[in-house]
């Protein structure tokens, strides 16, 4: 499962009932790409992508592929 720190440059909720996330790398592995919060967590990514754009801390991001539309795993805000 690759990890990457990254800035989170948009989120939220789509008319399909899904949490999108709009991620750039800080490595420069992929840009404004869209990924899709986990199911089951989506109300708690939300909340995490949100304080990443509010506070301009990055976040450490795992996720099922780098393709576009792919599963974020894990997200955690980091200082």
């Amino acid at each position: 499962m690759p990890a990457f720190a990254c800035l989170v440059q948009e989120t939220g909720a789509a008319e399909d009932g899904e949490i999108y996330v709009r991620l750039r790398a800080v490595s420069g592995e992929f840009d404004n790409r869209w990924f899709k919060a986990y199911p089951s967590l989506k109300r708690e990514m939300l909340a995490t992508a949100l304080t990443g754009i509010s506070t301009g801390f990055n976040v450490n991001v795992e996720l099922v592929s780098i393709d576009e539309y792919a599963v974020i795993e894990r997200l955690f805000v980091r200082r």
